[in-house]
């Protein structure tokens, strides 16, 4: 007893002391948008300039006001405006930096509906996006990303999420060029000139982020339509159509299922889903079309991840995630969108939940709730990484980015959907969704829709759940300890709640399923936790075989129920997933050097889940005993690649030769390249003398999205030599993916970050049409202090053009500052 208790207090007060500096994010409050018009259609006839990257048309505005005004304004980013008229009339405008402000010869009312035509030209800096075809000369991949406010870049427009509107992209290219937009396409028409029109049309609103052009030289294919009805095609650069073909191959299934699930059917007129070479950002959704990084396309062969995944045996997003997350946004974003930023979970986090259901219907529930632990392990770190804590509901943010923060607003959110799914009952759950859905179809919600729709079609009130998961920051931290009472044949269950009370953050009420598991039954016994502390009481008719704290994985926690062996290597054996997963790992942090659980261990890597025997086989590093050593050679023979992935992973963590020679079999023979590529990481990690020559020769291997030139840069980035320069600055040009030229950049920065040849590549990246790259090389000037490239960050912040950029470039020229402090 007094030993539990002053374990109690250590762990109490590390956790204190660790989490005392977590805060909420600071920015500017972000509120809904007051508009002076509402949008009804929007039509815009558009025509490129390719070589210089300029984009001309005119925009046609169906619109009605508000109240009664005689002028307004649209927002248009250093848009070229030359015209502007209501019905033939030409009316007065004054073109500002960010904004278009029309005077009108009339006031107009609310009873008035008008058309605005505004003839303009455009250079986009974003929101629109060239990117050369490295396939054939002279030719352009065009695509467009909206989120963040980005439209206005090249289209004079309300620039937020709440109007919703119909709309028409009329669009002129050469003839070898095909456009893909929203809705139905109603016509195509070549001209005189050897160009072809294409005309598309979106009848059901949408907002204004939504809207796409895409153009570039696709080859079509086609998927079996969705009900019989709705069509659903792919379309992938010239020569690429097998690999979309097995990428793309369950997206059918996917629509039906989702339609089922959410009781809703998919409403748009088709779905497109298109692959980009070095696409803006991963995927986006827009409505009724996804881009999708060309990375997305495979065969059989390929691994599952959507992008090259080098640091992890899993991801939270494998490829099938991404394309489910994208269509289910058809649902939650396109159909019902977030009335501001600030409640952009009712987006990201539904659809990031969609592709967890996907994951339970498709695989089984065991892959659900082990993406669900991957999600929450992910969140976990990040917050003690960054020591950032907000709500899911969060309005202080200065740009997109922030709230779009991937490890609160999709994984964290995801799983509090999951935790929400447990409160309520399946049947209750996915009834509340559907009738959401219904309620507000086509229109701009927030949190407390959602709270009220799931109050009106369960009556359930979840106050205290919204109060504390969507405007409460933060999550529980438990320390567990229990006894066994014999003479009262129960289980006595200590639960503290150790985590920081800090803004945003406190003590939290929730019910927690307990598992206790004897000789003769297994049952889950429900409870309530309320208090900093939580004294149970729980009948058991003997002694437990394992008493098991949320082992489905239901919370938003973090626990720490310190155990015997004997119940952890059943609990590793017998729990759900997630309670199997946390068994593993203590028993590696623990019990690494007896034989039972090296006995254990071996067992668990012949599991027929492969979840269970990845995570066994990466806390083997964990372990670093001979031992373990050995047990890496039975995983290095396991059929599923990503229980190999994590014994390579996990002999990255032994510093002894033997570890090396197997790296160096495994980057030369595995079969599957994503394995060889980590193997190559790992090689160098653990051996700096490894032969560069070595490296090269495997970098130099055909694979998915060049995944081994991308694991052999990050190799010789771990060598850190000067010497290897010039063995890498080929893989910054032009001709390589994103991912190759990002871990190009960031070994040569490893190697030498005073080189000036480095420094004017990082300065061209800053005008690079690949967002990723522009946004790795703002921080590169920031960390390497390229003053000759602080005018073009001044440049960014100056021009507002994208919240993003502004960010980053301040954060990069405040970096630069510190370092020249330091």
């Amino acid at each position: 007893m007094v030993s539990r208790i002053s374990v109690a207090i250590v762990f109490l007060l590390l956790s204190v002391d660790s989490l005392h500096s977590q805060h909420l994010p600071e920015g500017t409050y972000q509120s809904n948008r007051e508009r002076t018009f509402d949008i009804l259609h929007y039509r815009a006839e558009l025509a490129f300039d390719m070589v210089n990257k300029e984009i001309s048309g005119t925009a046609t505005i169906r619109m009605t006001p508000l109240k009664t005004i005689e002028s307004f304004a649209l927002d248009a980013f250093q848009l070229n405006v030359t015209d502007v008229r209501i019905s033939g009339r030409k009316l007065q405008f004054v073109s500002l930096r960010n904004s278009l402000v029309i005077s009108l010869s009339l006031a107009i009312t609310p009873s008035d509906t008008v058309n605005v035509e505004i003839q303009y030209s455009a250079s986009p800096r974003a929101g629109m996006y060239f990117r050369p075809d490295q396939q054939k000369a002279s030719c352009y991949y065009i695509s467009t990303y909206g989120e963040g406010g980005l439209h206005a870049n090249w289209l004079p427009i309300y620039n937020d999420v709440n109007d919703k509107f119909s709309s028409e992209m009329i669009v002129k290219v050469p003839r070898e060029y095909t456009v893909i937009s929203n809705g139905r396409l109603l016509d195509t028409q070549p001209t005189k000139d050897d160009q072809m029109i294409y005309h598309w049309s979106q009848k059901l609103p949408h907002s204004n982020y939504l809207i796409a052009v895409y153009v570039g030289r696709f080859e079509k294919g086609d998927l079996p339509s969705a009900f019989g009805t709705i069509p659903l095609s792919y379309w992938v650069p010239p020569g690429r159509l097998k690999d979309g073909a097995y990428a793309f191959r369950n997206t059918t299934k996917m629509v039906e299922f989702f339609s089922e699930r959410f009781g809703f059917r998919y409403p748009w007129d088709k779905y497109d889903q298109i692959a980009v070479p070095d696409y803006a950002i991963g995927a986006m959704e827009h409505t009724g079309v996804t881009g999708h990084s060309e990375s997305v396309l495979r065969d059989d062969k390929a691994p599952q991840d959507f992008d090259p995944t080098l640091d992890d045996y899993a991801d939270d997003w494998h490829a099938d995630a991404t394309i489910s997350h994208e269509l289910a946004h058809h649902w939650f974003g396109d159909n019902l969108t977030c009335r501001n930023l600030s409640n952009i979970w009712l987006n990201e986090s539904f659809a990031s939940y969609a592709m967890m259901l996907w994951d339970e219907h498709a695989v089984g529930k065991d892959f659900l709730l082990f993406q669900a632990d991957v999600a929450r392990q992910h969140y976990v770190k990040y917050v003690h990484t960054a020591n950032i804590i907000r709500p899911l509901e969060y309005h202080y943010f200065d740009d997109p980015n922030t709230i779009y923060n991937e490890e609160h607003t999709y994984l964290k959110g995801a799983v509090i959907l999951h935790m929400m799914r447990s409160v309520l009952g399946d049947e209750a759950f996915f009834r509340s969704i559907r009738y959401y859905l219904n309620k507000h179809q086509f229109q701009n919600v927030e949190s407390q829709d959602l709270k009220i729709a799931i109050e009106e079609a369960s009556g359930r009130n979840l106050d205290w759940f919204f109060e504390q998961w969507i405007t409460g920051a933060g999550h529980p931290q438990f320390r567990i300890s229990y006894k066994y009472l014999a003479d009262q044949k129960a289980v006595d269950l200590l639960v503290t709640q150790v985590q920081a009370e800090v803004e945003g953050q406190g003590i939290f009420t929730l019910p927690v399923n307990i598992t206790l598991a004897t000789r003769n039954r297994t049952w889950s016994q429900p409870v309530w936790v309320e208090n900093q502390s939580d004294h149970l009481i729980l009948p058991c008719d003997e002694e437990p075989l394992m008493v098991s704290f949320d082992g489905e994985g239901d919370l938003v926690s973090e626990i720490d129920f310190q155990k015997s062996e004997e119940e952890l290597i059943y609990q590793a054996k017998k729990d759900a997933v997630p309670g199997r997963l946390r068994a593993i790992r203590q028993l590696a942090e623990r019990y690494a050097t007896s034989a039972r659980t090296v006995a254990a261990f071996k067992d668990l890597l012949g599991d027929p889940f492969w979840g269970i025997a990845a995570e066994t086989a990466f806390q083997l590093g964990t372990m670093r005993t001979p031992d373990a050593e050995r047990l890496t050679a039975v995983a290095l023979k396991a059929d599923d690649y990503r229980v190999r992935k994590a014994a390579v992973l996990a002999l990255a963590k032994f510093q002894t030769s033997s570890a090396a020679s197997a790296l160096q079999q495994v980057a030369k023979s595995d079969k599957q390249d994503d394995v060889a590529a980590v193997a190559l990481i790992s090689l160098a990690r653990i051996n700096p003398s490894v032969d560069p020559g070595f490296i090269r020769s495997q970098m130099k291997r055909q694979s998915w999205s060049d995944e081994m030139a991308v694991g052999g840069l990050k190799a010789l980035g771990e060598l850190a030599s000067p010497k290897l320069v010039d063995d890498i600055k080929p893989y910054v040009a032009d001709q390589y993916n994103r991912f190759v030229r990002a871990a190009a950049l960031t070994a040569w920065s490893s190697c030498n970050s005073s080189d000036k040849n480095l420094h004017q590549v990082v300065i061209g990246l800053l005008n690079s049409p690949i967002l990723s790259l522009q946004l790795q090389a703002i921080g590169m000037v920031g960390d390497l202090n390229i003053t000759e490239a602080f005018p073009k960050l001044h440049e960014f912040v100056d021009g507002r053009y994208d919240a993003n950029l502004v960010v980053a470039a301040n954060n990069a020229l405040q970096t630069a500052e510190r370092r020249k402090i330091e």
